[in-house]
């Protein structure tokens, strides 16, 4: 066994000395599977090795090797190294996949499909990135709907500083506190301020029978409110953790995504999914103006909401960033200054769309295998809430990577993670 790994651990070793010292002129896409890739995905260089150097690591592996290929991914901002190795025979293929898998600490990060082995190397891979790359580029047969597991630290609030929910939440990630200096403590301290802590946590509740989202607390909340007609509940607690002055609950969730993205519901519109709010200026004059611009000659919801998020696709109006990440400037703002993150893309499209006459709330939760996010849901009467992702301009369509678990018809959405979410599938259905 130890001469087996050593063995692995030097194909490995040669794979990225390859890497290094050969030429690259661009990206020659040398798999299929490479030639239609999500939006936000790019190949940055990638090459077939030669027969000398498969042959050597075929013989160092003890299984004949057909092909060796190594491909360079970019999968939004994040870089992924795919190695695919063909093996000759279906012994051989079997036997590779056992070599190569003994050295990953995930089955994620070692697949077979048919006669290839697809390895997942680098420091940006996660079991979640790894999962679903093998999904979006056909070695693992991606399901229609999958089940996930979270767990996340999240602070109880009532009234927040929008702008300052990513700083504070980088703090604590980054922060070792058994161990946090008297600079980071002061900064936590002195950003908390800006926060107004409560007692209660809202959540999405939206869903039907096995679709339908758990949720459990620790501490275990005092009562639970639900309303059935904007599909929330609300846990409030008499008790919470308490990290550095600031109270927090953990939650364990379990949520079901479908491919469709689509929830069915009974609800019909009503004035609170078209009314303005502090967050949303719908009754504006400029935003009633712009909205009618952009939606002209559309004669139905879907054509509306298609040209709302096609206006709103990062760089034709509005450029995707800024000075501050995870911004919230507000929509005036943000159309004014022509720059945001997904909080401004959403609330721009939720006031669009009110102003359009198209009910419309605003999802919070996480985007698989990347970060926390927000999005949207419309609502279709006699189909269901229809999630979209205004960050993309639609583009990034949401299926089973968008998990929503948090949802506001006012616009007020305090979320606060005093750690990072563990997330995993614990189920799908093709």
């Amino acid at each position: 066994m130890g001469r087996l790994l050593i063995k692995t651990l030097i194909v490995t070793m040669l794979f990225l000395m390859v890497v290094s010292i050969l030429p690259v002129s661009g990206a020659e896409k040398v798999e299929p599977c490479f030639d239609k890739l999500p939006v936000g995905w790019t190949v940055t260089r990638s090459f077939v090795m030669s027969g000398d150097e498969t042959a050597a690591i075929g013989k160092r592996l003890g299984v004949p090797i057909k092909k060796v290929s190594n491909t360079f991914l970019l999968v939004h901002g994040r870089q992924v190294q795919v190695n695919i190795l063909e093996a000759k025979t279906d012994d051989g293929v079997v036997r590779l996949h056992s070599v190569i898998s003994r050295m990953k600490g995930s089955p994620a990060f070692c697949v077979q499909k048919k006669r290839q082995v697809i390895e997942f190397t680098g420091s940006n891979v996660t079991v979640a990135l790894a999962t679903k790359i093998s999904y979006e580029l056909g070695f693992v047969c991606k399901p229609s709907e999958a089940r996930y597991r979270i767990t996340a630290d999240i602070a109880t609030i009532d009234e927040a500083d929008y702008m300052s929910f990513n700083k504070l939440f980088n703090l604590f990630i980054k922060t070792n506190i058994n161990s946090i200096n008297k600079q980071t403590s002061s900064q936590i301290a002195e950003l908390s301020k800006r926060f107004q802590f409560g007692n209660q946590i809202t959540l999405r509740a939206s869903g039907q029978k096995t679709q339908k989202p758990v949720y459990n607390f620790s501490p275990v909340p005092l009562k639970e409110r639900t309303s059935i007609k904007s599909g929330t509940v609300t846990y409030s607690f008499s008790e919470t953790h308490n990290l550095l002055g600031m109270p927090y609950v953990t939650l364990t969730a379990d949520i079901t995504t479908r491919e469709a993205g689509l929830t069915p519901t009974a609800r019909e519109a009503d004035e609170m999914l078209l009314t303005a709010t502090t967050f949303w200026p719908v009754d504006d004059p400029e935003i009633i103006s712009l909205a009618k611009k952009i939606t002209a000659g559309k004669v139905n919801r879907e054509a509306k909401v298609e040209a709302i998020l096609k206006w709103l696709t990062p760089g034709r109006n509005i450029k995707f960033g800024g000075p501050v990440t995870g911004s919230r400037w507000g929509v005036k703002k943000v159309l004014k200054q022509k720059y945001g993150h997904c909080w401004d893309f959403s609330d721009c499209f939720v006031t669009l769309c009110r102003a359009s006459d198209i009910p419309c709330r605003q999802v919070g939760g996480w985007l698989y295998g990347m970060s926390g996010h927000i999005w949207a849901e419309v609502l279709f009467e006699g189909k269901g809430w229809q999630q979209v992702d205004p960050t993309g301009g639609g583009k990034l369509k949401c299926g089973i990577y968008h998990i929503p678990y948090f949802v506001t018809e006012d616009g007020n959405m305090p979320i606060l993670y005093v750690s990072m979410p563990k997330i995993k599938i614990i189920d799908t259905k093709r």
